[in-house]
């Protein structure tokens, strides 16, 4: 017997919304009978017999498409997939979950109260998120940086030490050198400062600066920025209009 399950969700940001399925903490954390997770694993508790607890492993792994994004959860005796798809014409998220092997009886509570939770946790995130938020607030954040992160590839890594050259033609070499990516992710940092560019058809579209614990949102403020930095540019993976 294969568990099936599906539930939809009305969206109008389709990629910030592949931004947060991506991110295997936010699946992770909608599993009930949770009792140890990495990032690559986690372990369920199920009923066994009578009132015996038994302990469920899964090593996940999750791929992104064009229009999907999918996670596996396997081990010897079971496996399932969570398949995520965009509809954009439709404006719908639609989540499928499927499950084979042992335990069903078990496991299709859990996943049917998982579902549950992934819809709701989903949209509970959509409504706190702040309406008024701009790109260059949302790079102050650590989450947003990390999911930026996952679903790009590092392009280019190197020093640069704003002493010898100035940092306004060097970002715009970079630019130049990666124009065939359509979303640029820079950040950069030292000791003391730290600074985050997104670019978007070659225009920026968020700025974050951080100068001895004083933080910044405007371009202006990249010439206060001295000292060696170690820098890293991304190119984004996903064909996203979340920062247009």
């Amino acid at each position: 017997m294969v568990i099936k399950l599906t539930e939809e969700i009305e969206t109008n940001d389709d990629e910030s919304s592949k931004l947060w399925f991506y991110d295997k903490k936010n699946i992770i954390d909608c599993f009930p009978n949770l009792v140890g997770f990495s990032e690559n694993k986690i372990k369920l508790r199920v009923k066994n017999f009578f009132f015996l607890n038994k302990a469920l492993e899964y090593e996940i792994t999750s791929f992104v498409g064009g229009g999907y994004i999918e996670h596996k959860f396997k081990n010897e005796d079971s496996f399932a997939t969570l398949l995520i798809t965009f509809n954009k014409n439709r404006k719908i998220i639609s989540l499928s979950l499927s499950y084979s092997g042992k335990f069903e009886r078990q496991m299709s509570k859990i996943l049917e109260e998982m579902m549950k939770n992934l819809k709701r946790k989903y949209l509970e995130q959509k409504t706190v998120n702040k309406k008024d938020e701009t790109i260059s607030s949302k790079l102050s954040s650590l989450s947003f940086v990390a999911k930026l992160v996952s679903t790009s590839k590092l392009i280019y890594s190197d020093k640069l030490d704003t002493g010898k050259i100035d940092i306004t033609p060097f970002i715009e070499d970079i630019l130049h050198k990666f124009s065939q990516y359509p979303i640029i992710y820079i950040s950069g940092f030292n000791e003391e400062n730290t600074f985050r560019l997104l670019f978007v058809n070659g225009e920026l579209k968020g700025v974050y600066i951080k100068i001895s614990d004083k933080e910044f949102y405007s371009e202006e403020e990249l010439l206060k920025l001295k000292g060696l930095f170690h820098v890293s540019v991304y190119a984004n993976l996903l064909k996203t209009s979340m920062v247009t």
